[in-house]
């Protein structure tokens, strides 16, 4: 299927509440070039080799009750996956992506005033979200997704690492499937699973004296059901480890104005399709960025 997944940006690695103070608030904007990027069934070489410009709006805040993480992608293709206009077929130019992303996450210290620090764990709190996607292509994905569960922030010596424990459910369309989906013209709702998201930055600046810093996401969802192929799903892994440097500490002495990028795209049985049996399930797509925090 052709959900593009969660667009965690960079930012999203300041979700952990315990770390940040009250009213602290945070607006980027940004955009990033990624090549080699595929798409499951492809039948050339070069649906498999997707050049995509990304832009970046997002932000972030802490709240009397936690946090509020908002994101929206633009996401611009080149020819390799064509825009698609019923009655006229696939253009010569390449599509257009639209994701938006929203989580927030509620801390029973704050609100109730308890205690759930233990051990490593600095804070348990109750993360809710959602996402929802579309794209002009033959396949027009209308993605929408729930997600709720715990998130687990754990203070690192130089960073955090914070992982979600969701219930996930998606609905989305398969523009190619008429007659075996659930409903004509392709509609589907899959099964409600387990969603595992792992966030994470580490500063290496006491080690390199640079404002470098190791973070990124890593994303798990479980089977979710048919697919409107009537194919299982597989388990999904998406991962966007990434270096960042603050350029603007460095040259103008104005923290992240701006930071820039390297990150790779991992992505295994991508979309819940199986790798070895549908090709174009794999990527490894490097990407180059830059972000500006106002």
């Amino acid at each position: 299927m052709k959900p593009r997944h969660l667009i965690l940006a960079a930012a999203l690695m300041v979700t952990a509440t315990q770390a940040w103070a009250q009213g602290f608030s945070d607006t980027w904007g940004g955009v990033r070039d990624g090549w080699s990027a595929s798409n499951p069934g492809a039948p050339s070489n070069a649906a498999r080799n997707v050049n995509k410009i990304i832009a970046n709006v997002g932000h972030f805040d802490v709240s009397d009750y936690g946090t509020d993480f908002f994101s929206v992608d633009a996401l611009f293709s080149n020819a390799n996956e064509p825009a698609y206009a019923i009655g006229t077929g696939n253009s010569g130019g390449g599509s257009t992506e639209f994701y938006a992303l929203y989580r927030g996450q509620f801390s029973p210290d704050k609100i109730f005033g308890i205690n759930t620090k233990f051990g490593p764990i600095t804070g348990i709190n109750l993360e809710i979200g959602g996402d929802a996607e579309a794209e002009d292509t033959q396949f027009a994905p209308d993605k929408k997704a729930l997600v709720i569960g715990p998130n687990f922030n754990i203070a690192l010596p130089a960073g955090f690492l914070n992982i979600g424990v969701h219930a996930y459910h998606e609905w989305n369309n398969n523009g190619f499937c008429m007659n075996m989906c659930n409903k004509p013209g392709g509609a589907i709702s899959f099964d409600t699973t387990a969603e595992f998201e792992f966030v994470w930055l580490y500063s290496f600046k006491g080690l390199t004296g640079l404002p470098l810093d190791f973070k990124g996401f890593m994303n798990v969802v479980l089977p979710k059901g048919k697919t409107g192929f009537g194919s299982q799903t597989k388990t999904e892994v998406l991962a966007r480890p990434t270096i960042s440097l603050d350029l603007g500490s460095m040259l103008f002495n104005k923290p992240h104005k701006p930071d820039v990028y390297f990150m790779v795209e991992l992505w295994e049985n991508k979309f819940g399709n199986d790798h070895t049996k549908t090709s174009g399930c794999e990527e490894i797509a490097p990407m180059f960025g830059i972000e500006y925090h106002f």
